[in-house]
């Protein structure tokens, strides 16, 4: 997967809150370990000058630069033996090791001349300045003794280390903040890559080539403002649910009404508006609603699209065409049967079965009897010829219809609407059901008007403008 620079820039920033806490995290772990876990440690020094007495009569192309050079590699080598060590730890009495000496003992040669350090690192102050004092003092006799012609002088002698050498607190916790925010792009990228959901509108139209025709803010929150409103006015809200009819818990906080956040609201009438220029046709126009796996918000959606389109004026009927687990009947707190599959069945007749609704236009056909054999008996003639009766009686018919990933009951269903809106959910319809829906849909030569995104996460600041209405984020 390829990224443009408006994409990095946009995923960067939708996932700052991470990379800022990813980063925030690394800086107060490294000043942590480096301030309050990491010993202090000292160092102390000494540098030595070789001169080479024999430099002299080598031949005159020879540089005698780098031939001294080279020997003061040598005689670095020289102190890094075990015989030196072991001189140092007689020398010096402290309870060090010819390994631990090692790892403390730093010989290099500075900037590429006949003088070499050896820096001596401790957590003690005293011990790195005793064997720092110990390698001045032992030093150019140990190496004479190998090399006779070979003057070794101090030029620079030990000092006692009055300031901790280690850890370098600032730089270190700059260090690993810098390593936390690299870990932390990274770690945004693959997930990216990694996470197989629908992100935005955006992604929907490149990745399938189809519209979105709605976008529908996530719901969250509105069950605060509704709780309110119950408290402030109990008597208000226990004559309207009476009185109109509205749905039980679980229908009334994803029914548009009055009270419901203004954002929302205006993202179905913007479903409507696009959906009504989307498919144009003379009579009744025949719409049905799916989605690729439950949850998806389907029948909120249908509900709700419903409700929309019944404001207009035009008469609309919602069809519970879900005949296993079908929800239209909670939203406008109805039961569920008589309904749609007993029409089919025989057992009672149009009128008998569906309901008028508080809102003016709007009925709705609640499924029915559970029966045995969905898909069938939706495919079957009796639906067909159902359908284009009761198309002579509304402008619009909206069907409900269970996701196409779980059962195949809606592919009976396609030949009779005249175009179709898939429900996806963001951060949860994953693009796997929604290619194997549409696999589904090709097959039968559905009419897809486009997608509706639903549970959109919308941040807003203290202040929100849609259209001609300014209101806080409380409203």
């Amino acid at each position: 997967m390829e990224f443009t620079l408006a994409q990095v820039i946009k995923l960067l920033y939708k996932r700052m809150l991470w990379i800022v806490l990813i980063t925030a995290l690394a800086l107060a772990a490294t000043f942590a370990v480096n301030k309050y876990l990491i010993s202090e440690s000292y160092t102390a020094s000494v540098q030595f000058y070789v001169n080479t007495q024999d430099s002299q009569t080598q031949k005159i192309d020879l540089n005698e630069l780098n031939y001294a050079q080279k020997v003061v590699n040598t005689y670095i080598n020289f102190l890094k033996t075990k015989v030196f060590y072991n001189m140092l730890i007689e020398e010096t009495r402290l309870p060090y090791t010819v390994d631990m000496l090692k790892d403390c003992i730093r010989i290099t040669v500075v900037s590429n001349t006949e003088i070499f350090q050896v820096s001596v690192t401790t957590n003690s102050a005293s011990d790195s300045f005793e064997l720092a004092k110990a390698i001045q003092n032992i030093a150019p006799d140990f190496i004479k003794s190998i090399k006779n012609t070979t003057e070794i002088s101090v030029v620079d002698p030990v000092v006692m280390p009055r300031q901790p050498s280690g850890p370098h607190v600032l730089l270190n916790t700059a260090i690993g903040g810098l390593m936390g925010f690299v870990l932390s792009v990274l770690l945004v990228f693959i997930w990216e890559l990694i996470d197989v959901n629908v992100k935005d509108e955006e992604e929907l139209k490149q990745r399938y080539n189809k519209p979105v025709i709605g976008n529908i803010p996530s719901y969250q929150g509105n069950d605060a403002v509704r709780e309110k409103l119950r408290r402030i006015l109990p008597g208000r809200n226990k004559n309207r649910q009476a009185g109109r009819g509205k749905a039980k818990s679980g229908g009334l906080d994803k029914i548009i009404d009055e009270n419901t956040k203004f954002i929302i609201t205006e993202a179905y009438r913007a479903l409507r508006s696009n959906l009504r220029y989307t498919l144009r046709k003379d009579g009744c126009k025949i719409i049905m609603i799916n989605s690729p796996m439950p949850e998806d918000g389907k029948s909120t959606t249908c509900a709700n699209l419903g409700i929309t389109m019944a404001q207009t004026g035009a008469r609309v009927l919602l069809v519970d065409c879900d005949l296993r687990k079908g929800k239209l009947h909670r939203f406008f707190n109805f039961k569920s049967m008589p309904g749609l599959s007993d029409i089919l069945s025989g057992l009672a007749s149009e009128t008998e079965v569906i309901h008028s609704t508080a809102y003016k236009n709007l009925h709705v056909l609640p499924m029915g009897s559970k029966p045995p054999n969905p898909a069938e008996m939706l495919a079957s003639v009796h639906m067909e010829e159902l359908i284009a009766k009761l198309a002579k009686s509304y402008d619009y018919i909206i069907i409900d219809t269970p996701p196409i990933n779980v059962v195949s009951d809606v592919i009976g269903l396609v030949k009779l609407v005249d175009g179709m809106l898939i429900v996806v959910r963001q951060a949860v319809t994953s693009h796997p059901n929604i290619a194997g829906a549409l696999s589904k849909y090709e097959l039968v030569n559905a009419n897809i008007l486009g997608f509706v995104l639903n549970g959109v996460i919308r941040k807003q600041g203290l202040k929100s403008k849609s259209g001609y209405y300014y209101r806080s984020k409380d409203d």
